[in-house]
Protein backbone atom coordinates (compact mmCIF):
# COMPACT_ATOMS: atom_id res chain seq x y z
CA UNK A 1 0.00 0.00 0.00
CA UNK A 2 1.40 3.40 -1.00
CA UNK A 3 2.03 5.97 1.70
CA UNK A 4 -0.09 9.11 1.77
CA UNK A 5 1.57 12.03 0.01
CA UNK A 6 2.54 14.64 2.60
CA UNK A 7 1.74 18.29 1.99
CA UNK A 8 4.82 20.25 2.95
CA UNK A 9 5.63 23.89 3.56
CA UNK A 10 9.13 25.18 2.91
CA UNK A 11 10.29 27.85 5.35
CA UNK A 12 13.42 29.86 4.51
CA UNK A 13 14.97 32.81 6.29
CA UNK A 14 18.10 34.91 6.07
CA UNK A 15 19.16 38.15 7.68
CA UNK A 16 20.87 40.76 5.50
CA UNK A 17 24.07 40.44 7.54
CA UNK A 18 24.18 36.64 7.26
CA UNK A 19 23.68 36.67 3.51
CA UNK A 20 26.41 39.25 3.04
CA UNK A 21 28.93 37.47 5.27
CA UNK A 22 28.15 33.77 4.90
CA UNK A 23 26.24 33.58 1.62
CA UNK A 24 23.27 31.80 3.21
CA UNK A 25 20.97 33.02 0.47
CA UNK A 26 17.26 32.33 0.25
CA UNK A 27 17.74 30.80 -3.20
CA UNK A 28 20.25 28.23 -1.92
CA UNK A 29 17.97 27.23 0.96
CA UNK A 30 14.94 26.99 -1.35
CA UNK A 31 16.68 24.74 -3.89
CA UNK A 32 18.06 22.48 -1.16
CA UNK A 33 14.63 22.00 0.46
CA UNK A 34 12.81 21.56 -2.88
CA UNK A 35 15.21 18.72 -3.76
CA UNK A 36 14.55 17.11 -0.38
CA UNK A 37 10.77 17.33 -0.86
CA UNK A 38 11.02 15.83 -4.36
CA UNK A 39 13.23 12.95 -3.17
CA UNK A 40 10.76 12.09 -0.39
CA UNK A 41 7.63 12.37 -2.52
CA UNK A 42 6.20 15.44 -0.81
CA UNK A 43 3.87 17.94 -2.42
CA UNK A 44 5.01 21.54 -1.86
CA UNK A 45 2.07 23.70 -0.77
CA UNK A 46 4.09 26.90 -0.59
CA UNK A 47 7.39 28.61 0.16
CA UNK A 48 7.41 31.00 3.11
CA UNK A 49 10.36 33.41 3.17
CA UNK A 50 11.47 35.92 5.81
CA UNK A 51 14.13 38.02 4.13
CA UNK A 52 16.28 40.39 6.18
CA UNK A 53 14.83 39.06 9.46
CA UNK A 54 16.78 37.67 12.38
CA UNK A 55 15.43 34.53 14.09
CA UNK A 56 15.86 36.31 17.45
CA UNK A 57 13.50 39.10 16.35
CA UNK A 58 10.07 39.34 17.95
CA UNK A 59 7.74 36.71 16.56
CA UNK A 60 5.09 39.29 15.64
CA UNK A 61 7.51 40.93 13.17
CA UNK A 62 8.17 37.75 11.14
CA UNK A 63 5.39 37.93 8.56
CA UNK A 64 6.18 34.65 6.78
CA UNK A 65 5.83 32.71 10.03
CA UNK A 66 2.35 34.16 10.53
CA UNK A 67 1.33 33.28 6.97
CA UNK A 68 2.62 29.73 7.52
CA UNK A 69 0.74 29.34 10.80
CA UNK A 70 -2.46 30.58 9.15
CA UNK A 71 -2.20 27.75 6.61
CA UNK A 72 -1.42 25.28 9.41
CA UNK A 73 -4.59 26.31 11.22
CA UNK A 74 -6.53 25.97 7.96
CA UNK A 75 -5.41 22.33 7.72
CA UNK A 76 -3.34 22.79 4.55
CA UNK A 77 0.03 21.59 5.91
CA UNK A 78 1.26 18.20 7.15
CA UNK A 79 4.96 18.89 7.58
CA UNK A 80 7.31 21.91 7.59
CA UNK A 81 10.79 21.75 6.07
CA UNK A 82 13.64 24.09 6.98
CA UNK A 83 17.37 23.94 6.39
CA UNK A 84 18.67 24.25 9.95
CA UNK A 85 17.21 25.00 13.38
CA UNK A 86 18.80 28.47 13.40
CA UNK A 87 16.74 29.24 10.23
CA UNK A 88 13.57 28.33 12.15
CA UNK A 89 14.14 29.82 15.61
CA UNK A 90 16.87 31.13 17.88
CA UNK A 91 14.48 32.14 20.60
CA UNK A 92 13.44 29.41 23.05
CA UNK A 93 10.20 31.07 24.19
CA UNK A 94 8.96 31.83 20.65
CA UNK A 95 9.85 28.32 19.46
CA UNK A 96 7.53 26.72 21.99
CA UNK A 97 4.75 29.21 21.29
CA UNK A 98 4.74 28.06 17.67
CA UNK A 99 5.27 24.41 18.63
CA UNK A 100 2.07 24.47 20.69
CA UNK A 101 0.14 25.52 17.56
CA UNK A 102 1.81 22.80 15.45
CA UNK A 103 1.04 20.13 18.06
CA UNK A 104 -2.60 21.23 18.24
CA UNK A 105 -2.94 20.68 14.45
CA UNK A 106 -0.73 17.56 14.33
CA UNK A 107 1.87 19.20 12.10
CA UNK A 108 5.51 18.20 12.47
CA UNK A 109 8.73 19.72 11.20
CA UNK A 110 11.95 18.35 9.73
CA UNK A 111 15.35 19.96 10.22
CA UNK A 112 16.74 18.74 6.88
CA UNK A 113 20.35 19.77 7.50
CA UNK A 114 20.46 18.44 11.07
CA UNK A 115 18.58 15.12 11.19
CA UNK A 116 19.74 14.51 14.79
CA UNK A 117 17.53 17.40 15.95
CA UNK A 118 13.90 16.34 16.29
CA UNK A 119 10.92 16.10 18.64
CA UNK A 120 10.47 12.31 18.36
CA UNK A 121 13.45 11.00 20.35
CA UNK A 122 15.00 11.82 23.71
CA UNK A 123 18.39 12.63 22.18
CA UNK A 124 16.66 14.67 19.45
CA UNK A 125 14.87 16.81 22.01
CA UNK A 126 18.09 17.29 23.97
CA UNK A 127 19.90 18.39 20.81
CA UNK A 128 16.98 20.69 20.00
CA UNK A 129 17.09 22.52 23.32
CA UNK A 130 20.88 22.81 23.18
CA UNK A 131 20.71 24.23 19.63
CA UNK A 132 18.05 26.76 20.63
CA UNK A 133 19.94 27.88 23.74
CA UNK A 134 23.27 28.16 21.92
CA UNK A 135 21.64 30.00 19.00
CA UNK A 136 19.92 32.47 21.30
CA UNK A 137 23.17 33.12 23.17
CA UNK A 138 25.08 33.65 19.91
CA UNK A 139 22.53 36.17 18.64
CA UNK A 140 22.44 38.03 21.96
CA UNK A 141 26.26 38.20 22.02
CA UNK A 142 26.35 39.45 18.42
CA UNK A 143 23.63 41.98 19.23
CA UNK A 144 25.69 43.33 22.12
CA UNK A 145 28.75 43.69 19.88
CA UNK A 146 26.74 45.47 17.21
CA UNK A 147 25.19 47.78 19.81
CA UNK A 148 28.62 48.61 21.21
CA UNK A 149 29.95 49.36 17.70
CA UNK A 150 26.95 51.51 16.80
CA UNK A 151 27.08 53.43 20.10
CA UNK A 152 30.79 54.09 19.63
CA UNK A 153 30.25 55.26 16.04
CA UNK A 154 27.51 57.67 17.13
CA UNK A 155 29.65 58.93 20.01
CA UNK A 156 32.34 59.88 17.48
CA UNK A 157 29.89 61.51 15.08
CA UNK A 158 29.95 58.68 12.54
CA UNK A 159 27.06 57.68 10.27
CA UNK A 160 24.98 54.59 11.07
CA UNK A 161 22.21 54.98 8.46
CA UNK A 162 21.62 56.00 4.86
CA UNK A 163 20.40 59.26 3.32
CA UNK A 164 16.86 57.88 3.02
CA UNK A 165 16.63 57.51 6.82
CA UNK A 166 17.69 61.07 7.63
CA UNK A 167 15.09 63.74 8.45
CA UNK A 168 14.34 66.65 6.12
CA UNK A 169 17.21 69.14 6.02
CA UNK A 170 20.04 66.65 6.43
CA UNK A 171 22.22 64.46 4.21
CA UNK A 172 25.42 62.44 4.45
CA UNK A 173 28.57 64.37 3.58
CA UNK A 174 32.32 63.94 3.87
CA UNK A 175 34.23 65.94 6.49
CA UNK A 176 37.96 65.33 7.00
CA UNK A 177 37.68 62.15 4.96
CA UNK A 178 34.89 60.67 7.11
CA UNK A 179 31.16 60.34 6.55
CA UNK A 180 29.18 62.80 8.65
CA UNK A 181 25.61 64.05 8.86
CA UNK A 182 25.54 67.60 7.44
CA UNK A 183 22.87 70.10 6.44
CA UNK A 184 21.24 69.57 3.07
CA UNK A 185 21.53 72.96 1.34
CA UNK A 186 18.53 72.24 -0.91
CA UNK A 187 16.22 71.34 1.98
CA UNK A 188 17.56 73.74 4.61
CA UNK A 189 15.24 76.62 3.51
CA UNK A 190 12.24 74.31 4.05
CA UNK A 191 13.23 73.61 7.67
CA UNK A 192 14.03 77.25 8.38
CA UNK A 193 10.74 78.44 6.88
CA UNK A 194 8.79 75.81 8.85
CA UNK A 195 10.34 77.03 12.12
CA UNK A 196 9.60 80.66 11.21
CA UNK A 197 5.97 79.96 10.31
CA UNK A 198 5.39 77.94 13.47
CA UNK A 199 6.85 80.69 15.64
CA UNK A 200 4.86 83.38 13.86
CA UNK A 201 1.42 81.77 13.47
CA UNK A 202 1.39 78.92 16.04
CA UNK A 203 -0.55 76.83 13.54
CA UNK A 204 0.86 73.54 12.25
CA UNK A 205 -1.65 73.08 9.44
CA UNK A 206 -1.14 76.63 8.18
CA UNK A 207 2.65 76.17 8.21
CA UNK A 208 2.38 72.89 6.31
CA UNK A 209 0.11 74.35 3.62
CA UNK A 210 2.30 77.42 3.15
CA UNK A 211 5.39 75.25 2.63
CA UNK A 212 3.52 73.00 0.19
CA UNK A 213 2.46 76.08 -1.79
CA UNK A 214 5.84 77.82 -1.83
CA UNK A 215 8.71 75.37 -1.33
CA UNK A 216 7.83 71.67 -1.45
CA UNK A 217 4.50 70.27 -2.63
CA UNK A 218 5.36 66.91 -1.01
CA UNK A 219 5.98 68.37 2.44
CA UNK A 220 3.90 66.39 4.96
CA UNK A 221 2.53 66.81 8.45
CA UNK A 222 4.88 64.04 9.68
CA UNK A 223 7.89 66.01 8.43
CA UNK A 224 6.62 69.09 10.24
CA UNK A 225 6.07 67.07 13.42
CA UNK A 226 9.63 65.76 13.16
CA UNK A 227 11.01 69.31 12.95
CA UNK A 228 9.14 70.19 16.14
CA UNK A 229 10.14 67.13 18.16
CA UNK A 230 13.24 65.45 16.72
CA UNK A 231 16.52 65.97 18.59
CA UNK A 232 18.31 65.99 15.24
CA UNK A 233 17.25 69.61 14.74
CA UNK A 234 19.11 70.69 17.89
CA UNK A 235 22.19 68.75 16.73
CA UNK A 236 21.68 65.81 19.10
CA UNK A 237 21.45 62.07 18.45
CA UNK A 238 21.22 59.70 21.41
CA UNK A 239 23.96 60.75 23.87
CA UNK A 240 25.99 62.83 21.40
CA UNK A 241 25.00 66.46 21.94
CA UNK A 242 27.02 67.63 18.90
CA UNK A 243 26.19 64.91 16.41
CA UNK A 244 25.13 67.16 13.53
CA UNK A 245 24.69 70.88 12.70
CA UNK A 246 21.60 72.24 14.51
CA UNK A 247 18.79 74.36 13.11
CA UNK A 248 17.90 75.68 16.58
CA UNK A 249 19.09 75.49 20.17
CA UNK A 250 17.45 73.15 22.73
CA UNK A 251 15.91 76.19 24.40
CA UNK A 252 14.44 77.37 21.08
CA UNK A 253 12.94 73.94 20.37
CA UNK A 254 11.46 73.74 23.88
CA UNK A 255 10.00 77.22 23.42
CA UNK A 256 8.51 76.16 20.09
CA UNK A 257 6.97 73.05 21.64
CA UNK A 258 5.46 75.14 24.45
CA UNK A 259 3.97 77.59 21.95
CA UNK A 260 2.37 74.77 19.99
CA UNK A 261 0.68 73.27 23.03
CA UNK A 262 -1.99 75.83 22.19
CA UNK A 263 -1.83 75.09 18.47
CA UNK A 264 -4.47 77.19 16.71
CA UNK A 265 -6.98 74.96 15.00
CA UNK A 266 -8.19 75.90 11.52
CA UNK A 267 -11.96 75.99 11.15
CA UNK A 268 -13.83 74.66 8.09
CA UNK A 269 -15.32 78.10 7.52
CA UNK A 270 -11.90 79.74 7.58
CA UNK A 271 -13.03 81.86 10.54
CA UNK A 272 -10.07 83.16 12.55
CA UNK A 273 -10.21 83.34 16.34
CA UNK A 274 -7.77 86.01 17.47
CA UNK A 275 -7.38 84.78 21.06
CA UNK A 276 -7.52 81.02 20.56
CA UNK A 277 -5.72 79.19 23.38
CA UNK A 278 -5.14 82.35 25.45
CA UNK A 279 -8.08 82.06 27.89
CA UNK A 280 -9.21 79.48 30.41
CA UNK A 281 -12.50 79.02 32.20
CA UNK A 282 -12.30 80.93 35.53
CA UNK A 283 -14.17 78.10 37.29
CA UNK A 284 -12.80 74.78 35.95
CA UNK A 285 -9.60 75.84 34.15
CA UNK A 286 -10.60 74.34 30.78
CA UNK A 287 -9.33 76.26 27.72
CA UNK A 288 -12.07 78.32 26.17
CA UNK A 289 -12.85 77.41 22.57
CA UNK A 290 -13.97 79.68 19.76
CA UNK A 291 -17.48 79.58 18.30
CA UNK A 292 -19.12 81.97 15.87
CA UNK A 293 -21.16 82.64 12.79
CA UNK A 294 -21.46 85.06 9.89
CA UNK A 295 -24.55 87.27 10.01
CA UNK A 296 -25.93 89.61 7.33
CA UNK A 297 -25.84 93.21 8.58
CA UNK A 298 -27.11 94.86 5.37
CA UNK A 299 -29.79 93.04 3.40
CA UNK A 300 -29.51 95.38 0.41
CA UNK A 301 -25.78 94.90 -0.11
CA UNK A 302 -25.53 91.44 1.43
CA UNK A 303 -22.71 92.63 3.65
CA UNK A 304 -21.86 90.14 6.38
CA UNK A 305 -20.12 90.43 9.70
CA UNK A 306 -18.34 87.67 11.61
CA UNK A 307 -19.24 87.28 15.27
CA UNK A 308 -16.79 85.23 17.36
CA UNK A 309 -17.18 84.12 20.96
CA UNK A 310 -15.26 81.94 23.43
CA UNK A 311 -16.99 79.43 25.66
CA UNK A 312 -16.27 76.58 28.09
CA UNK A 313 -17.33 73.30 26.49
CA UNK A 314 -17.42 71.62 29.89
CA UNK A 315 -20.33 73.91 30.66
CA UNK A 316 -22.27 74.15 27.39
CA UNK A 317 -21.65 70.60 26.11
CA UNK A 318 -20.65 68.35 29.03
CA UNK A 319 -22.69 70.24 31.66
CA UNK A 320 -20.07 69.67 34.37
CA UNK A 321 -19.10 73.34 34.82
CA UNK A 322 -21.31 76.28 35.80
CA UNK A 323 -19.55 78.90 33.65
CA UNK A 324 -22.17 79.53 30.96
CA UNK A 325 -20.86 82.88 29.70
CA UNK A 326 -19.63 83.45 26.14
CA UNK A 327 -16.84 86.01 25.85
CA UNK A 328 -17.18 88.30 22.83
CA UNK A 329 -14.05 88.54 20.69
CA UNK A 330 -14.95 92.07 19.67
CA UNK A 331 -15.18 93.21 23.30
CA UNK A 332 -11.85 91.57 24.21
CA UNK A 333 -10.20 93.14 21.19
CA UNK A 334 -11.59 96.62 22.01
CA UNK A 335 -10.45 96.29 25.63
CA UNK A 336 -6.91 95.31 24.66
CA UNK A 337 -6.55 98.09 22.10
CA UNK A 338 -7.53 100.67 24.75
CA UNK A 339 -5.74 99.15 27.74
CA UNK A 340 -2.77 97.12 26.45
CA UNK A 341 -0.26 99.70 27.72
CA UNK A 342 -1.85 99.88 31.18
CA UNK A 343 -2.08 96.08 31.43
CA UNK A 344 1.58 95.77 30.50
CA UNK A 345 2.61 98.25 33.22
CA UNK A 346 0.51 96.36 35.78
CA UNK A 347 2.14 93.12 34.69
CA UNK A 348 5.64 94.51 35.21
CA UNK A 349 4.64 95.73 38.69
CA UNK A 350 3.32 92.26 39.58
CA UNK A 351 6.62 90.75 38.45
CA UNK A 352 8.61 93.17 40.62
CA UNK A 353 6.42 92.66 43.71
CA UNK A 354 6.57 88.88 43.43
CA UNK A 355 10.31 88.91 42.93
CA UNK A 356 10.86 91.14 45.96
CA UNK A 357 8.66 88.87 48.05
CA UNK A 358 10.83 85.94 47.07
CA UNK A 359 14.04 87.80 47.90
CA UNK A 360 12.85 89.28 51.22
CA UNK A 361 11.37 86.05 52.58
CA UNK A 362 13.78 84.87 55.29
CA UNK A 363 13.25 81.22 55.91
CA UNK A 364 14.29 79.56 59.14
CA UNK A 365 14.01 76.25 57.33
CA UNK A 366 14.21 75.59 53.66
CA UNK A 367 11.43 73.59 51.96
CA UNK A 368 14.01 70.88 51.22
CA UNK A 369 14.92 70.58 54.91
CA UNK A 370 11.28 70.25 55.95
CA UNK A 371 10.68 67.58 53.28
CA UNK A 372 13.69 65.69 54.62
CA UNK A 373 12.19 65.86 58.13
CA UNK A 374 8.89 64.52 56.78
CA UNK A 375 10.67 61.59 55.14
CA UNK A 376 12.56 60.84 58.36
CA UNK A 377 9.31 61.00 60.35
CA UNK A 378 7.69 58.55 57.94
CA UNK A 379 10.62 56.17 58.33
CA UNK A 380 10.50 56.34 62.14
CA UNK A 381 6.76 55.60 62.15
CA UNK A 382 7.16 52.69 59.70
CA UNK A 383 9.80 51.14 61.96
CA UNK A 384 7.53 51.54 64.99
CA UNK A 385 9.85 53.94 66.82
CA UNK A 386 7.21 56.64 67.37
CA UNK A 387 3.52 56.36 68.27
CA UNK A 388 0.74 57.23 65.86
CA UNK A 389 -0.31 60.21 68.01
CA UNK A 390 3.22 61.67 67.88
CA UNK A 391 3.48 60.94 64.16
CA UNK A 392 0.14 62.63 63.39
CA UNK A 393 0.98 65.71 65.48
CA UNK A 394 4.47 66.19 63.98
CA UNK A 395 3.38 65.49 60.42
CA UNK A 396 0.60 68.10 60.70
CA UNK A 397 3.04 70.65 62.12
CA UNK A 398 5.68 70.12 59.43
CA UNK A 399 3.09 70.14 56.66
CA UNK A 400 1.78 73.48 57.93
CA UNK A 401 5.32 74.92 58.02
CA UNK A 402 5.91 73.78 54.45
CA UNK A 403 2.66 75.36 53.23
CA UNK A 404 3.50 78.62 54.99
CA UNK A 405 6.91 79.09 53.40
CA UNK A 406 6.27 77.82 49.88
CA UNK A 407 5.76 80.80 47.58
CA UNK A 408 4.36 80.34 44.10
CA UNK A 409 6.69 81.15 41.25
CA UNK A 410 6.40 84.83 40.31
CA UNK A 411 5.16 85.86 36.88
CA UNK A 412 7.95 85.77 34.33
CA UNK A 413 8.97 89.11 32.89
CA UNK A 414 9.12 89.18 29.10
CA UNK A 415 12.42 87.85 27.76
CA UNK A 416 12.77 90.91 25.53
CA UNK A 417 10.64 93.72 26.96
CA UNK A 418 12.02 96.19 24.41
CA UNK A 419 9.93 94.57 21.64
CA UNK A 420 6.61 95.25 23.34
CA UNK A 421 7.67 98.64 24.65
CA UNK A 422 8.61 99.71 21.11
CA UNK A 423 5.25 98.56 19.75
CA UNK A 424 3.29 100.32 22.50
CA UNK A 425 5.24 103.55 22.13
CA UNK A 426 4.30 103.77 18.45
CA UNK A 427 0.86 104.37 16.97
CA UNK A 428 -0.28 100.91 18.00
CA UNK A 429 -3.93 101.15 16.98
CA UNK A 430 -3.11 102.40 13.47
CA UNK A 431 -0.55 99.66 12.95
CA UNK A 432 -3.01 97.05 14.24
CA UNK A 433 -5.82 98.29 11.98
CA UNK A 434 -3.63 97.76 8.91
CA UNK A 435 -3.12 94.04 9.68
CA UNK A 436 -5.25 91.25 8.25
CA UNK A 437 -6.97 88.80 10.62
CA UNK A 438 -4.19 86.18 10.42
CA UNK A 439 -1.49 88.67 11.36
CA UNK A 440 -3.65 90.15 14.13
CA UNK A 441 -3.93 86.66 15.55
CA UNK A 442 -0.17 86.21 15.25
CA UNK A 443 0.47 89.51 17.04
CA UNK A 444 -1.62 88.55 20.06
CA UNK A 445 -0.18 85.04 20.21
CA UNK A 446 3.37 86.43 20.18
CA UNK A 447 2.61 89.07 22.79
CA UNK A 448 0.25 87.55 25.38
CA UNK A 449 0.82 84.40 27.43
CA UNK A 450 -2.64 84.28 29.01
CA UNK A 451 -5.74 86.41 29.58
CA UNK A 452 -7.25 85.77 33.02
CA UNK A 453 -11.01 86.14 33.47
CA UNK A 454 -13.25 86.64 36.49
CA UNK A 455 -16.38 84.49 37.04
CA UNK A 456 -18.35 87.57 35.94
CA UNK A 457 -16.64 87.47 32.51
CA UNK A 458 -14.43 90.49 33.10
CA UNK A 459 -10.73 90.59 32.28
CA UNK A 460 -8.88 90.22 35.57
CA UNK A 461 -5.29 90.61 34.40
CA UNK A 462 -2.94 89.63 31.61
CA UNK A 463 0.40 87.83 31.51
CA UNK A 464 2.76 88.66 28.66
CA UNK A 465 5.36 86.57 26.86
Amino acid sequence: MKKKILRCAIYIRVSTWEQAVHGKSLTAQKEYLENYAEQHGMYIMGVYADEGQTARRELKKRKAIHALLADVKAGLIDVILFWRMDRWFRNVADFYKVQDILDAHQVRWIDVGEPNINMETRDGRLSLNLALSIGQNEVDTTSERIKFTVDNTIKNGGVVFGDENLPTGYKIGIIDGRKRVVKNEEEAPIVEEAIRLLRTYHNKRYAMIRIQETLDENFSYMKLKSIINSEFYIGKYRDNLNYCPPYMTPEEQKSLQDLLKTNIKSTPSGRIYLFSGLMRCPLCGQRLVGIGKNSIINRKTGEKRTYCYYRCNRSLIDHICKYAHCMSQNLIEDYLLKNIGLEYEKYLVRCQVSQKAMESKKLKKSPEKIRTELERLNLLFQKGRVSYEYYEKEYTRLEAELSAIEIPEPPKAPADASYLETVLSSNFESIYAALDAKNKQSLWKNTIRQIYLTPESQISHIDFL
